[in-house]
């Protein structure tokens, strides 16, 4: 019973598996006598692969978009934007790829103010494609829109908006100004100058940025201001000048005030009495110290006696403290000296001697009290 089933099992697999054998048997039959073919077949397609890989699979760069040309088709397609990233198109087609990033360039030219001072200035400015409207710009413009719309429009709106100032007022006061109006009017130029036929205004390049970078006047000027610029500092710099010399004058004017004012104070209690006092005190401390000194009177009957410092001096005594009449002692010292107690005198006129010795001294001497006088008429008492 059970070889029976068995039978009929494989009988029904091999009813139902007739169909597939006969067709890979069929495709095996034809594969071995194609084989040769195939080979050829397989060899095109994998060159092809390699060969138009480029032209099938398009690697967009980051920042970037592309427009399709089908040549067979419609030409360039005006809804397709391949964005970044890669893209497979038809081998045929053409890819053309722009930088959507935003650009900036610097262009040198030669301006004419309104005053005709011819001046070189470099500007830069920034610009940037619409991605949206990119398959216009590629149909109207092309790839090299920047010298045939950007560059021109720059250019020329510089020029022109420079000619309608002064060179003072374009290159200081209101050269931010400027460079505003520039930035703005030239977005405006290319809005209107790129629109396609048929459209009023599409928006295809935008420019965002102007910044003047530098400017060089003719020689001649630029040595002309350099020279104003000096004077212009230079008088400057004699306003502050008269400035200082008028507060040292008022200075010296106030201090010379205070000093007539000091000295109206002080002549107020001056008088002949104080001046000798203050003299005879100034001698005393003098005296007090153990230096040997000389004593020096003066010529007048009043004159005080003052003391130096002198250990050189030939025939100096040790120092003694000088009395209220003008005597003091001293041996045998210069003009106007004085001999010591109990020594001789020998002294030119104007000399005097201390009490307790013999005066001796010339005409003008003059001898203290209880001591013999020597000297002519005109002695001390």
């Amino acid at each position: 019973m059970m070889s029976k089933f068995l039978r009929l099992f494989r009988l029904l697999g091999a009813v139902m598996t007739a169909p597939f054998r006969w067709i890979f048997g069929g495709i095996g039959r034809w594969f071995v006598n194609n084989s040769l073919p195939i080979l050829f077949a397989s060899l095109l397609i994998a060159t092809s692969l390699v060969v138009l890989w480029k032209r099938v699979v398009y690697n967009i760069p980051s920042g970037s978009v592309a427009v399709v040309y089908r040549p067979f088709w419609d030409g360039l397609s005006m809804e397709t934007v391949l964005p970044e990233g890669l893209n497979i198109v038809f081998p045929l087609n053409t890819v053309t790829i722009y930088d959507a990033t935003v650009h900036t360039e610097s262009v040198s030219m030669e301006v004419l103010t309104k005053d005709q001072l011819k001046s070189t200035v470099k500007v830069s400015f920034q610009y940037q494609i619409n991605k949206i409207t990119l398959p216009l710009l590629h149909k109207y413009v092309g790839p090299d829109y920047y010298t045939k719309i950007i560059l021109p429009a720059v250019t020329g709106n510089i020029r022109e908006i420079f000619a309608g100032f002064g060179s003072s007022e374009a290159f200081t006061q209101k050269l931010q100004l400027i460079t505003n109006e520039i930035a703005i009017t030239t977005d405006q130029v290319i809005l209107e100058k790129l629109s396609p036929p048929g459209l009023d205004i599409v928006r295809m390049v935008r420019i965002s940025f102007v910044q003047l970078e530098s400017m060089n006047f003719p020689p001649e000027i630029e040595a002309a201001i350099r020279s104003k610029l000096v004077e212009a500092q230079v008088a400057e710099s004699y306003v502050f000048k008269l400035q200082a010399a008028r507060s040292e004058a008022e200075r010296k004017e106030i201090e010379a005030g205070g000093v007539k004012k000091f000295q109206d104070i002080v002549n107020e209690g001056l008088s002949e009495q104080y001046l000798k006092l203050r003299g005879i005190e100034a001698t005393l401390k003098l005296a007090e110290s153990s230096n040997s000194k000389v004593v020096i009177f003066g010529s007048s009957p009043n004159g005080l006696p003052f003391i130096l410092n002198d250990n050189s001096a030939p025939g100096a005594g040790s120092a003694q403290t000088p009395n209220m009449a003008g005597g003091a002692p001293g041996a045998g010292g210069p003009p106007g000296g004085g001999s010591p107690a109990g020594g001789p005198s020998d002294g030119p006129p104007g000399g005097g001697a201390p009490s307790g010795g013999p005066g001796g001294g010339p005409p003008g001497g003059g001898a203290p009290s209880g001591s013999p006088g020597g000297g002519p008429p005109g002695g001390g008492k």
